[in-house]
C-alpha cells in the first residue's frame, strides 16, 4: 500500500531572474508503507530541497506530493497537520535542543500536538525505550550528555510524535563508527516497533546497504536509479559515472570476481561476505 507518491515534482529557485536553477525536476516516485527508502546522491544533487518537500517546508513550483491519497497542497491553511504526519531529522539535530532537561525536549513536539498528563508520560517513555534512552537521563540536561546521546534525544524528540513518515538527513553524519551502528539501530528499531515508514538520505553506502529496502538515487536534480537497494548496487559502473560508488565490501569482492573468482553479485554488507566467505570455507560454494 502507498503511503507516499511523488509526482512530477519540480522546484526552481531564482524563478524569473538570470540566477534560475531547477533544484529538482520533474521527479516521480511511490513509497510503500513501512518501507526504508534510502537517497544517495552527490553534493548539490537536489537531495535535501526533495525531501524538504515531503512535509510541506517547500512547496513545489510544479508537481504534486500525496499522503493516503490526500495532496498535502488542496488546504494550504492545514499544511501543518502535514508535519505531525511527516517527520523531518535534519543534519546535525542536537544542536536544535534547547530544553532543561532530557524529558521536557522529547515532550515538546507531543505536548504541541495537545497531549497532555499520564498520556504525555506514556508516549516519552514508550519512545525512549523503543530507541534506548535510559530513564535516569530524562531528568538530566540534554547538554549534560555525550554527543551520540544527545543525537538520540534530538532523533527521540521527533519520533515521539509518531508521525507516519520520519525522514532523516545524514543521520550518522560526523559520529565514529560505533555512533554510526547506535544510530542506525536506533532507525531500524523504530521501524521495526512502529510500522513507520523511513526515508534517509544519507553519503554511506555502507548505511544503505545495510538499512534500506529501496535506493532512489539523484544527479543535478534528477532521478537517475529507483529500485530495490540489490539492484542499485548491482549497477556498480553506473553509480561510478555520476559520482558514487558501492560498498567498499562489493568494492572488494568486484576486484576478486575481476581475477577470475566465481562469487555471488549480492554482497553488499559484511554480514553477507562472512556468510560466503564462510561457505567457502566449508566447501559449500567454489570460489
Amino acid at each position: 500500500m502507498a503511503i507516499l507518491q511523488v509526482k512530477n515534482l519540480t522546484h526552481t529557485y531564482g524563478g524569473n531572474t538570470p540566477f534560475i536553477n531547477d533544484a529538482v525536476r520533474d521527479v516521480s516516485f511511490t513509497v510503500e508503507k513501512g518501507e526504508i527508502l534510502g537517497i544517495i546522491g552527490h553534493t548539490g544533487s537536489g537531495k535535501s530541497t526533495l525531501v524538504q518537500h515531503l512535509n510541506g517546508l517547500l512547496k513545489p513550483t510544479q508537481g504534486e506530493i500525496f499522503i493516503e491519497d490526500t495532496n498535502i497542497w488542496d488546504n494550504p491553511k492545514e499544511i501543518r497537520k502535514v508535519r505531525s504526519q511527516v517527520g523531518l531529522v535534519f543534519q546535525y539535530p542536537e544542536y536544535q535542543l534547547f530544553e532543561e532537561t532530557v524529558y521536557a525536549d522529547i515532550a515538546f513536539g507531543p505536548k504541541n500536538m495537545g497531549l497532555v498528563g499520564e498520556e504525555l508520560q506514556k508516549r516519552v517513555r514508550e519512545t525512549c525505550k523503543i530507541i534506548g534512552v535510559k530513564d535516569e537521563f530524562l531528568e538530566k540536561s540534554p547538554f549534560d550528555l555525550s554527543g551520540g546521546e544527545k543525537r538520540r534525544v534530538a532523533i527521540a524528540g521527533v519520533m515521539a510524535m509518531n508521525p507516519q513518515i520520519i525522514v532523516f538527513d545524514e543521520p550518522t553524519a560526523g559520529l565514529d563508527p560505533k555512533g554510526r551502528e547506535e544510530i542506525i539501530d536506533v532507525i531500524y528499531n523504530y521501524r521495526k516497533a512502529t510500522g513507520a515508514t523511513v526515508i534517509i538520505i544519507s553519503h554511506s553506502m555502507e548505511d544503505m546497504a545495510q538499512i534500506a529496502d529501496k535506493l532512489l538515487v539523484m544527479s543535478r536534480g534528477s532521478l537517475v536509479m529507483f529500485d530495490k537497494t540489490e539492484n542499485i548496487f548491482k549497477n556498480g559502473d553506473k553509480l561510478r559515472q555520476i559520482g558514487l560508488n558501492v560498498p567498499i565490501v562489493t568494492r572488494v569482492f568486484d576486484i576478486l570476481k575481476e581475477k577470475g573468482y566465481s562469487l555471488p553479485d549480492d554482497i553488499f554488507t559484511v554480514e553477507r561476505a562472512v556468510e560466503v566467505l564462510n561457505k567457502i570455507k566449508a566447501g559449500d560454494l567454489n570460489a
